[in-house]
C-alpha cells in the first residue's frame, strides 16, 4: 500500500493539473469571446489615436504594475513551506512598494508629455498608477488560491473582470469619454480582482510586516522583476519606439493588431502558466517525470498554437475588416506580419515554466540579458520603417530565440531537446506547408482591396478557416502516422466537464 502512494499522488496531481488547465482554458475562451465583441464595438466608437495614447502609457505602466504580481506569486507557489508571518510580511511589503511606485508614476506622466508632446498622457498616467495598488492588494490572496490549485475560482474572478471592464468601457465610449473609456477598462480588471480575492479567500493579513521574514521573497521577486523588465523590451519597447517615430495613430493601429495577435497566447499559454508551474514545481526532484510533463504541456500548447498562427496569417485582412472595420487598413498588414510568429511565441513563453518551477531566476536573468540584446537590436532597426516592419521583427525574434531558450532553461534538470521538439515538429511542418499552399495558390485573394464586405466576408472567413484547419489536421495525422495529438486535446474534455475537486 505504501509503495503505491507515490503513483497515486502523481495521478491525483496529473488529474488536478489537467482539470485546472481545462477550466482555465474554458474560462479564457469565454473571456476571449467577450474581448472580441468588446474590441469590435470600441474600435467603431473610438479612433486609432485614442488607443494609441493609452497604449503609450500602458507600455510603461504594465511593466511596473507587474512587480510583485510576477515574483511574489511564483514565490508563494514555489516554496514547499510558508509560515503565516512570512505570507503576511509579503503582503504588506508588496502594498508598501506599490504605493511608492504609484507616486513615482504620477510624476513620470509629466515626463511622457515632454517626450511625446501629448498633454493627455499625464492624466492617463495618474489614473493608471492606481492599478499598482489594486494588484498589490490582490496578489497574495490570489497566489494562495493558486498554491492550493483552486484555479476555477480564479478563472471566474478574472472572467468577471473582463466582462465588466468592457461593459463600462463601451458605456463610457457611448457617453463621449473618448480615450478615458479605455482607461476605465484597464482599471476595472485589477479592481475586480481585489474584490474577488477578498471574497474567495478567507485569508486575512493579521499582523505587522517583518522585513526579515519578507526578505527572501523580495530577493526572489526582484530577480523575477528584472527578468520582467527585460521582457518589457518585447512587450512595450515596440510601442514606445513607434510612438516616438510615427505618433499615436500608428501606435493605435499596431496596438489593435497586437491585441489580435496576442489572443492565442491569452487563450493557450496564460491559463496553463500557473497550472504548469504548480505541477512542475512538485516534480522538480524527478527528472523523468518533469521532462515528460513539460514535453506533454508544450505539445498541448503548440498543436493548436500552430493552427492559430496559420489562421491569423491567412485571414489577417479579413479578420481586421470584420473585427475593427475597414478604416484600420494598417492593422491588417501588421496582423499579417505577426501571424507567423504566434506559434514560436507560444513555445518561447513556455521556457519561463522551466526557470520558475526549478527555482532558477538567476539563470533566467542571464538568459534575458541575451534575449534583450537581440530584441533591442531588431526593434531599433525596425522602428523607423513602421508598424509592419516592427511586427516582422517581433515574429523573427521568437524564432531566433525559442530553441536556445528551452535548451538553456532545461539544462539544470537535463531536459533533452529531442524529447520536446520530437513531439512538435509535425505541427510546424504542417503549418508551413499549409501557408505555402495558401499563398502560392490563393495569394492574390488575400489583398486588402479584394476583401469582401458584409455576409460574404463572414462566409469567406468560415470557409477559409475550415479548409485550412482540415488541411493542417490531415498533415499532422499523416506526419505522426496517428491521431495522437487530436486524442490528447479531446481527452481534456472529460476533465473540463468533471468540475468536482
Amino acid at each position: 500500500m505504501t509503495e503505491d502512494m507515490p503513483e497515486l499522488e502523481a495521478l491525483a496531481l496529473k488529474n488536478k493539473a489537467i482539470r485546472g488547465a481545462s477550466i482555465n482554458i474554458a474560462a479564457q475562451s469565454v473571456a476571449i469571446a467577450c474581448q472580441t465583441v468588446g474590441a469590435v464595438i470600441l474600435a467603431r466608437l473610438l479612433g486609432p489615436a485614442d488607443f494609441g495614447l493609452v497604449a503609450i502609457v500602458t507600455a510603461f505602466s504594465t511593466w511596473i504594475a507587474n512587480f510583485g504580481v510576477n515574483g511574489f506569486t511564483e514565490y508563494i507557489i514555489y516554496r514547499p513551506e510558508l509560515s503565516e508571518d512570512e505570507v503576511v510580511s509579503i503582503y504588506w511589503l508588496h502594498v508598501l512598494i506599490a504605493s511608492v511606485l504609484t507616486a513615482g508614476f504620477v510624476g513620470f506622466g509629466f515626463a511622457l508629455v515632454g517626450i511625446y508632446r501629448q498633454p493627455g498622457l499625464s492624466g492617463i498616467a495618474a489614473a493608471m498608477a492606481a492599478s499598482f495598488v489594486f494588484y498589490a492588494l490582490s496578489t497574495t490572496p490570489i497566489a494562495l488560491l493558486k498554491r492550493e490549485m483552486k484555479f476555477a475560482k480564479i478563472a471566474m474572478a478574472e472572467l468577471s473582470g473582463v466582462v465588466l471592464s468592457y461593459v463600462l468601457a463601451i458605456g463610457g465610449a457611448l457617453a463621449g469619454f473618448g480615450y478615458w473609456s479605455i482607461v476605465v477598462r484597464q482599471l476595472t480588471i485589477p479592481a475586480v480582482l481585489v474584490l474577488a480575492a477578498w471574497i474567495l479567500n478567507p485569508w486575512r493579513p493579521k499582523g505587522p510586516i517583518r522585513l526579515k521574514k519578507a526578505f527572501p521573497s523580495l530577493k526572489y521577486a526582484v530577480k523575477v522583476y528584472v527578468n520582467l523588465a527585460l521582457g518589457f523590451l518585447s512587450n512595450g519597447l515596440d510601442k514606445v519606439l513607434l510612438g516616438k517615430f510615427h505618433g499615436a495613430s500608428l501606435v493605435g493601429n499596431y496596438d489593435r493588431a497586437y491585441s489580435i495577435f496576442s489572443m492565442p497566447a491569452a487563450q493557450l499559454l496564460t491559463p496553463l502558466h500557473n497550472v504548469a508551474l504548480a505541477a512542475l514545481s512538485r516534480l522538480q526532484n524527478d527528472k523523468e517525470k518533469f521532462s515528460a510533463y513539460f514535453a506533454k504541456a508544450v505539445s498541448l500548447v503548440t498543436f493548436p498554437g500552430v493552427l492559430a498562427s496559420v489562421l491569423l496569417t491567412i485571414l489577417a485582412h479579413d479578420l481586421v475588416a470584420l473585427l475593427l472595420g475597414r478604416n484600420w487598413v494598417e492593422a491588417g498588414f501588421v496582423v499579417l506580419a505577426l501571424g507567423p510568429g504566434i506559434s514560436a511565441q507560444l513555445l518561447y513563453g513556455s521556457s519561463s515554466w522551466l526557470h520558475l518551477s526549478l527555482g532558477t531566476p538567476d539563470r533566467w536573468l542571464r538568459w534575458n540579458f541575451i534575449a534583450g540584446a537581440v530584441t533591442v537590436t531588431l526593434f531599433v532597426l525596425a522602428a523607423p520603417r513602421g508598424a509592419v516592419a516592427m511586427a516582422a521583427a517581433l515574429s523573427a525574434r521568437s524564432y531566433i530565440l525559442v530553441v536556445p531558450a528551452i535548451w538553456y532553461g532545461g539544462r539544470p534538470i537535463q531536459l533533452r531537446l529531442r524529447d520536446v521538439f520530437g513531439n512538435i515538429w509535425p505541427y510546424f511542418l504542417s503549418g508551413a506547408i499549409v501557408l505555402a499552399f495558401w499563398f502560392l495558390l490563393l495569394g492574390p485573394g488575400l489583398s486588402w482591396d479584394l476583401v469582401p464586405k458584409g455576409s460574404s466576408l463572414v462566409v469567406r472567413i468560415l470557409v477559409s478557416s475550415a479548409i485550412a484547419t482540415v488541411l493542417y489536421l490531415a498533415l499532422v495525422v499523416l506526419l505522426q502516422r496517428s491521431f495522437r495529438s487530436i486524442r490528447d486535446v479531446l481527452s481534456l474534455i472529460p476533465h473540463l466537464l468533471h468540475r468536482k475537486g
